[in-house]
């Protein structure tokens, strides 16, 4: 009797330390689940061919979200076309998910255009009125000048790249006619650092945009020049360009902080929103894929009709740094 009894204890002591070691695995496995780290690939982030992009463009038109859920966690990414045309899918991201943290495309210190104009803005305006934590996740830029020294450009090339980039922008949503005074005006006050190099005078600005770009820079239509150099098929002439070849450069420095910042807010977050131009998205979509899965696609002409806060402001905005 005495000995059965003794057998009878032990053998219930083991099972207890076994259902207790079992249990403790279990909770192990809950925890990594629930604390898993996301940690990007950063190897598959590249610049697609003309043919890739151009694919990828025939199955999906930007603007589109891309929502990714794991291990409990959703990143809702907007892959713009850059403009209002974009607003409806921030505005159904914001309502439909809930975000508690925004990604933007925009570099740190840049400031905004306005709001209900351009889809980064419009961002940081929802986010304050959510009262959630705005992130710009563009590369600043001093590290993209050092980018473009570093692979050849000179800092008239990074100057003009710039100043292409706010014609157009005043060509669409002022309608009207730059010219070479005013650009460099806008680039000394926004970009310029002299320390960079020389800023352009208006005799050079117009010399160098004929020989790279073949046309006088004071009556260039910027709204279809732009096109043609953000063409997913561009012609042999834009390709030789130094905007083409600096842009398309550049995925290994913008593309890449992007995805970052998108890990460190997933690990940080339980529901995150970014939005980027679709170019960049299709720089690091097999690397999103890999580390969250293939996403759900929302197409523009899917959403339901959006009630886009005309007269959004600023007002509330907090902004936060994820990745120094």
């Amino acid at each position: 009797m005495g000995a059965d009894s003794t057998f009878d204890k032990g053998s219930d002591q083991t099972m207890k330390r076994n259902v207790l070691l079992l249990l403790s695995l279990f909770c192990a496995s809950c925890v990594s689940v629930f604390t898993q780290t996301f940690t990007p690939d950063t190897s598959l982030v590249i610049d697609p061919t003309p043919q890739e992009a151009s694919a990828f463009y025939d199955k999906t038109r930007p603007p589109f979200l891309a929502v990714y859920q794991k291990a409990k966690k959703t990143l809702v990414l907007l892959a713009a076309s850059h403009g209002p045309q974009s607003l409806p899918a921030v505005q159904y991201a914001f309502e439909e998910y809930t975000p508690n943290v925004a990604l933007i495309e925009r570099e740190p210190g840049f400031p905004f255009g306005n709001c209900n104009e351009h889809e980064d803005a419009y961002t940081a305006a929802l986010s304050g009125k959510n009262n959630i934590p705005l992130v710009r996740t563009d590369a600043d830029l001093e590290t993209q000048w050092k980018y473009a020294k570093k692979h050849g450009f000179s800092y008239d090339d990074f100057q003009m790249l710039w100043i292409i980039r706010n014609a157009y922008g005043f060509a669409k949503y002022e309608g009207k006619q730059t010219n070479a005074a005013q650009e460099i005006r806008d680039y000394k006050r926004t970009v310029h650092n002299p320390v960079w190099g020389e800023l352009f005078t208006e005799e050079r600005l117009l010399a160098y945009f004929n020989k790279h770009y073949h046309k006088d820079f004071n009556t260039t239509d910027f709204i279809s020049f732009y096109m043609d150099l953000m063409e997913v098929s561009p012609k042999e002439w834009v390709r030789e360009t130094p905007f083409y070849k600096i842009m398309h450069g550049q995925p290994d420095v913008r593309s890449v902080f992007m995805l970052e910042n998108i890990a460190a807010a997933l690990n940080e977050y339980q529901v995150v929103f970014s939005e980027m131009g679709a170019r960049h998205f299709i720089d690091i979509h097999k690397a999103l894929e890999k580390m969250l899965g293939k996403p759900h696609y929302i197409t523009a002409d899917q959403l339901p009709t959006q009630q886009i806060w005309q007269d959004c402001t600023l007002d509330g905005l907090q902004e936060k740094v994820l990745v120094p």
